[in-house]
């Protein structure tokens, strides 16, 4: 559990200081351009979709690690 929250902490760190050296605008520019993309070229999007959940399948069932 400390893991998955010092993770997502970092992640919020990365994030504000990205929204401080970019802006807001050009970081929310880059949901826009995937959605026009996933439009533009439905297939590439499957694709990478079924990698994702091929992925999370693969993580469900090989389970978690214990460190």
């Amino acid at each position: 559990m400390a893991r998955s929250l010092w993770t997502a902490g970092a992640v919020l760190v990365a994030l504000g200081l990205a929204a401080h050296l970019f802006g807001w605008d050009a970081l929310l520019a880059i949901p826009a351009a995937v959605v026009d993309t996933v439009r533009e070229s439905p297939e590439t999007y499957g694709v990478v979709a079924l990698g994702i959940l091929l992925m999370v399948l693969a993580r469900l069932l090989g389970g978690r690690r214990r460190d």
